[in-house]
């Protein structure tokens, strides 16, 4: 009977021993980028090993309670040893990876801001969520769920999208791909455009809000914009995607990436195509995506030398209208009263005024032509080398090259109007006729002209392009030393030289054979034909924008795991100069300067100047030399392993934007050039536990001398009729608020995600201001800033309904949306007046997945219906773009878009 009891006691304490297992999930991320890693060997024992999925996850069912010694492997990462004690069935456990110096080179070049060290506010958008919710938007339109940002696509042309980060426009965004930056040098816009196709690389997007943790000097007042391609190290893939959408949308995307191919090789390469109509008429895309990388260990060495280009083209949407333009029951419903043209009302939210028809004379048939069109190629090379000289020292430098040609197509006359027919479309076959025949004492005429020539047809409409090329070389060089336990200090110089090349030419005579036009002043003829320069206005006449960017920096970081520090000054030297080719050219003597055109012939001091001697140069300005320099500051305290606080500060001084310091108009200077000084403090918290993250924080920045678009024209008091540019300083701005994100991992089946962002921003000027003699009256005291939604709020639920399948519901809340504004509009009794708030408006989007394991890879289908709701909403907003009123009657709006998808199969091996 002993026997048999014990006997029992064993099978009893076996079964309950069995009963006593667990399912083991978890995330191998890496310690750099914070991102999944794909194809991880995770290995809890001889029987229990696995691969990590492309989401980084890992998975064993039926694991007996115990403890472990977990070993973790992976290609370019240090072997990762932890022992774990498994004592519940639910049991989740995240490792990171870290030591690969591939990674810290990522991490050094491009300045990665890491949760519970650096102190600044961060979002950081990973390649997980890239894949599912991007859906071929432009790159921003994902950032829109993020605290501080929003983002529209205005008129809706493919890559015509623009970003505010906590209410500054992206001229004041540093966006940098990489490391390298890519804000345009003379004005700071971003052409999205130009980046089609990053995606399919993009291992995450961080954006720094506020001053951040850049060490260059960034024009990143708002914030900065970082996107990171992925590495060539790490579990090797191939992919394939085709995806469809609305507007006849496809896309077809190839990727692959090597692995280490042994001897420290690496290759990432990717191509796509693309090709759709649009969601409203008339705006067609096309375009290719080519990136190659090529990367080698050697020693302590890593080098890359990597590549891209995105040629594209596509239409554009560029005048917003009145609310009516695009439909009257809305504007009736907003409080319009007052049709600004009663016969131009009701053409529909999807209505494009710029393309039309063009019949031909011979066969009848009709095709398309547009009067609005992007068309751009801008390639970018760029060669690195990550010296890691020993633990403690290491030295990186990088050159890029970036070479841009294209432009924008648009009508261009001599003095009539663009001729639409009755639907509100370009009416081109007019228009041709028109170039062609002329009406005089009731008989039809061909529009020959003696006065040029007795045979050809006279064009008084064309089709031109303004033409933007581009030659922008730079270097980076940065050195980073650890010169005691807790010390790190970071120094290094930067270098850019930008020539940009800008005119009008003339791409169809529509029907004509020449065109008049006579802004070329060293030209033989003013008869004009495809191909030529032109122009109608000063500014878009033949010239050049010279630059260069000379920075330094230095910093000096201290981390003791649970304080951490830094201390930031950086200076740079920018020089700004113009050239006009239109405009007579240059004869500079000592004692005088003379003009010569082509005809202009001068004979000073007994000898003869013409357009041909060699004293004879290109209108120049000459070079400007400016200087600025910023000071940041920021320390980070983890007050224990779930809490930390952070503070950060700075001051810049900021030289102007060329566009602000060179008149294009005349070739000058601006008047009255000053820097641009921004004073700006941040706090912050953060809370991490395994299933709950929140962040939240408050800034405050003062911008003051923000600059007027282009400066105000002013009379030359030396000759009262000419006119000059002037910028006007004093232009003063309080930008201020609180941010809050959170993420709850409700359990391995749902996460719930939040934020809500209130800004409170307002121009603060009220005076009266004399430029060269002339008075300009501004009261904008206290009037919000305009062009961004003040208040925002999101959220999200995913449900992993099963092993490889998700679904997504996001809804995005815009509020205190105020239309952007002319500051002169504020003078007299409008003074102080506020402009017109945009009604409030709510995005729903879904989104869902399943991906299909097979032995020879993955099969993965993802949809995304965006605007769900279908909700009809004003994106963008102009004040008093149509009269005075400061409400809806006045104001000139874009219709966001309206409920769209895209659906996509790819394959990965």
């Amino acid at each position: 009977m002993k026997n048999l009891l014990y006997v029992a006691s064993i099978l009893l304490c076996a079964s309950t021993a069995l009963a006593q297992t667990a399912i083991v999930t978890g995330t191998i991320t890496d310690q750099v980028t914070q991102q999944p890693v794909v194809g991880a060997k995770v290995i809890f024992s001889q029987e229990l090993k696995t691969l990590t999925d492309f989401d980084g996850n890992y998975r064993f069912d039926d694991v007996p309670f115990g403890t472990y010694r977990v070993m973790i492997t992976m290609m370019s990462y240090d072997t990762l040893y932890r022992q774990i004690d498994i004592d519940k069935k639910d049991f989740a456990y995240n490792f990171t990876l870290g030591g690969s110096q591939e990674l810290e080179e990522v991490q050094v070049v491009a300045n990665l801001a890491q949760d519970r060290k650096t102190p600044v506010a961060v979002s950081t958008i990973g390649k997980k969520e890239i894949n599912e919710e991007l859906g071929s938007q432009d790159l921003p339109m994902i950032l829109n769920s993020k605290p501080g940002i929003h983002a529209t696509q205005r008129g809706g042309g493919d890559g015509d999208a623009r970003i505010t980060i906590r209410g500054f426009n992206q001229r004041n965004v540093g966006v940098m791909i990489d490391g390298v930056p890519v804000n345009d040098m003379e004005n700071g816009w971003v052409y999205w455009s130009n980046w089609f196709g990053l995606d399919e690389i993009t291992s995450q997007i961080q954006v720094q809000r506020g001053l951040g943790a850049t060490k260059l000097a960034m024009p990143s007042v708002g914030g900065t914009m970082n996107i990171i391609t992925d590495n060539t190290g790490g579990k090797s893939f191939i992919k394939a995607r085709q995806e469809v959408g609305t507007g006849n949308f496809t896309r077809t995307s190839l990727s692959y990436k090597s692995g280490n191919l042994g001897n420290g090789w690496g290759i990432l390469a990717s191509v796509s195509y693309k090709k759709g109509n649009g969601w409203a008429d008339g705006l067609f895309t096309e375009g290719a995506f080519g990136y190659l990388k090529v990367q080698k260990k050697m020693g302590n060495h890593v080098v890359s030398l990597s590549g891209f280009g995105a040629p594209q083209h596509h239409g554009q949407r560029l005048y917003d209208q009145p609310i009516a333009y695009w439909d009257t029951t809305y504007a009736q419903k907003l409080g319009v009263t007052d049709y600004v043209d009663s016969n131009k009302v009701g053409y529909g939210i999807q209505h494009n005024r710029h393309w039309g028809y063009v019949t031909d004379s011979a066969t009848g048939q009709r095709s398309v032509l547009h009067e609005r069109r992007n068309f751009y190629a801008k390639p970018q090379i760029t060669l690195k080398d990550f010296w890691k000289v020993n633990e403690k020292l290491s030295w990186s430098n990088m050159a890029y090259v970036s070479i841009g040609k294209g432009g924008g197509q648009k009508f261009f006359n001599s003095a009539s109007q663009i001729l639409y027919d009755s639907t509100g479309l370009v009416n081109w076959d007019q228009i041709i006729y028109n170039n062609k025949y002329k009406k005089l004492f009731g008989q039809i005429y061909p529009t020959t002209d003696a006065a040029y020539d007795d045979n050809l047809l006279k064009s008084s409409e064309v089709l031109a392009a303004s033409v933007n090329e581009h030659y922008w070389i730079g270097g980076l060089s940065q050195i980073d030393w650890k010169v005691a336990d807790h010390f790190d200090i970071a120094a290094g110089v930067d270098y850019r030289n930008y020539v940009g090349i800008h005119y009008n030419e003339i791409l169809d005579l529509l029907g004509g054979d020449y065109f008049i036009n006579n802004a070329n002043q060293n030209a033989a003829s003013d008869m004009k034909t495809v191909g030529d320069r032109i122009a109608r206005y000063d500014y878009q006449k033949d010239r050049k924008a010279f630059m260069q960017w000379a920075g330094s920096f230095a910093q000096v970081e201290y981390d003791n795991n649970r304080w951490t520090a830094f201390l930031n000054v950086s200076t740079v030297a920018n020089s700004y100069r113009g050239e006009d080719y239109h405009m007579n050219k240059l004869v500079t003597l000592e004692d005088t300067v003379l003009e010569v055109g082509y005809d202009s012939v001068h004979v000073y001091n007994g000898k003869r100047y013409w357009r041909g001697s060699p004293e004879a140069k290109a209108n120049s300005t000459g070079d400007l030399w400016l200087f600025g320099a910023t000071f940041k500051a920021g320390a980070n305290y983890n007050i224990d392993e779930k809490n930390n606080v952070f503070l950060n500060l700075g001051y810049l001084d900021r030289t102007p934007q060329f566009s602000n310091v060179v008149d294009n108009n005349t070739n000058t200077f601006f008047a009255e050039i000053l820097n641009e000084k921004i004073q700006a403090i941040e706090a912050g918290y953060g809370f991490r536990s395994r299933p709950l993250s929140v962040n939240l924080n408050g800034y405050y920045t003062i911008w003051e001398n923000k600059p007027f678009p282009y400066g105000v024209a002013v009379p030359d008091p030396n000759d009262p009729q000419e006119i000059i540019r002037a910028n006007v300083n004093g232009m003063d701005a309080l930008h201020m608020g609180v941010e809050l994100d959170a993420a709850w991992n409700v359990n391995r089946m749902i996460v719930i995600e939040g934020m809500a962002a209130v800004g409170d921003w307002k121009w603060t000027s009220t005076e009266t201001v004399f430029i060269l003699e002339e008075e300009f009256e501004f009261d904008a005291r206290g009037i919000m800033v305009g062009n961004s939604a003040q208040s925002t709020a999101a959220g999200s639920i995913r449900f992993n309904y099963l092993k490889g399948g998700y679904i997504k519901m996001k809804y995005t809340f815009f509020d205190r949306y105020y239309s952007d504004f002319n500051p002169f509009n504020l003078t007299g009794p409008n003074g102080g007046r506020q402009s017109w708030r945009i009604p409030s408006y709510g995005l729903m989007s879904f989104h869902a997945g399943y991906r299909y394991n097979t032995r020879f890879g993955s099969a993965v289908l993802r949809a995304n219906v965006f605007n769900a709701l279908n909700t009809l909403y004003i994106s963008d907003a102009t004040n008093n773009r149509n009269g005075n009123d400061f409400g809806p009657n006045s104001a000139g709006v874009f219709i966001g878009q309206g409920m769209r998808f895209n659906v996509s199969l790819g394959f990965e091996f």
